[in-house]
């Protein structure tokens, strides 16, 4: 009994053995046999069968887009810019202000008047290495001790070397330091470019102000056309110089127009094409000479041309109104009532014609051509340049 016992035992076992070796086999060699009929007819290359949409879940919409962001403000333009100039005022202005500091000078204005010692202030700047410093005649009138203060704080006494008291020009002599530069004049302006009048309004000193060339050639402030600038002219500011952006002085900072009525963004500046007349002669001679003829007139549009009748030939210019007694034009043959075409072969088409043709072309004693229209013709008038009294 124990033997066959022992024997049932045995085949079991070997049963067991070999049942568990057929259970492994199909375990990790096929193991297909336990998978689901649409998951084996992959493996066998038929088709798969979809399962129904709630078991594989309905494709998602695609959300709305995003907002657009704000568009980044853009950065300054790169020192180039457009036609060789650098990007806008604000970019460049410190530029500018680093290349010229060095020559803009502080005057402090002391005047003795009734035994009491008075001081105003004004501005100026560095016109060459030999000590000359351009500024206002009315920053200096008046003045009997003149201190210079440079853009480091060293200071330095000053004389008068010249003045013009018609162009408001000026220019003291001082001793320099080692630290300052002359700044350079450029003739050559365009009405929209971009200006930086440097100074000291209300004394303070070292100060920046940007704006444009708003137009060139105003007249009826001074005997000479001026430069118009937004740039702020304050009080204090006089005798500054007004840089364009390469650094350079286009004009001299004379005047914001005040005349108790609110403006802003209105101020003017002496041409620097005429400073580089004017400003020689001061040095050598102390004085200018400005050149003069002697009439009153008034500038002629299309309704005043109608008005008074004149022929077609007479397309603008300026009729004489008045010959001042004893002057150049006193001594010619011009006559009230002539209108002017042309002054030194140059045509009269603006209001600020004469007064920029004889500052800039001519100078007391010349000889030059007045071409007129009178009694329905135009006649040549010869005149000699008187000067300015």
């Amino acid at each position: 009994m124990t033997n066959r016992t022992t024997q049932i035992s045995y085949l079991s076992l070997i049963i067991s053995f070999i049942t568990l070796i057929l259970l492994s086999y199909t375990i990790f060699f096929n193991p297909t046999i336990f998978q689901r009929p649409s998951e084996t007819a992959g493996a066998l290359g038929v088709e798969d069968l979809q399962g129904p949409a709630e078991a594989l879940g309905v494709e998602g919409k695609q959300g709305p887009a995003g907002a657009q962001g704000v568009e980044g403000k853009q950065g300054p333009a790169g020192a180039q810019g457009v036609e060789g100039k650098p990007g806008p005022a604000s970019y460049y202005a410190q530029e500018v202000y680093e290349k010229t500091k060095s020559g803009v000078v502080f005057i402090k204005v002391y005047t003795n008047s009734n035994d009491e010692q008075t001081l105003s202030v004004g501005s100026g700047f560095i016109y060459d290495k030999n000590g000359h410093i351009v500024t206002n005649e009315h920053v200096v009138r008046g003045g009997s001790d003149f201190i210079i203060v440079f853009f480091d704080g060293t200071m330095s006494r000053a004389e008068i070397i010249g003045i013009d008291s018609w162009g408001d020009l000026a220019v003291l002599r001082a001793n320099l330091p080692n630290s300052v530069k002359e700044l350079e004049l450029e003739s050559k302006i365009s009405v929209g470019e971009h200006v930086f009048a440097l100074g000291s309004p209300a004394g303070l000193v070292g100060s920046i102000t940007a704006g444009v060339i708003s137009q060139t050639n105003r007249t009826g402030l001074t005997i000479l056309p001026m430069i118009q600038t937004d740039a702020p002219l304050n009080p204090g500011n006089s005798g500054g110089p007004l840089i364009n952006s390469d650094g350079k002085v286009i004009g001299i900072n004379a005047r914001g127009f005040r005349d108790g009525r609110q403006y802003e963004a209105l101020g003017f500046a002496i041409p620097a094409s005429i400073a580089k007349i004017i400003i020689p002669d001061l040095i050598e001679k102390g004085f200018h000479e400005h050149p003069y003829i002697g009439i009153y007139t008034i500038f002629l549009d299309l309704f005043q041309i109608e008005k008074l009748e004149l022929s077609n030939q007479v397309i603008g210019g300026r009729i004489i109104q008045e010959i001042i007694q004893d002057s150049a034009a006193d001594k010619s043959e011009l006559q009230t009532g002539d209108v002017i075409l042309t002054l030194g072969g140059y045509p009269l088409r603006a209001q600020h014609d004469i007064s920029y043709i004889l500052q800039h072309f001519f100078s007391p004693g010349d000889n030059i051509p007045i071409e007129v229209f009178r009694n329905g013709k135009a006649i040549t008038v010869e005149l000699t340049l008187g000067k300015r009294q």
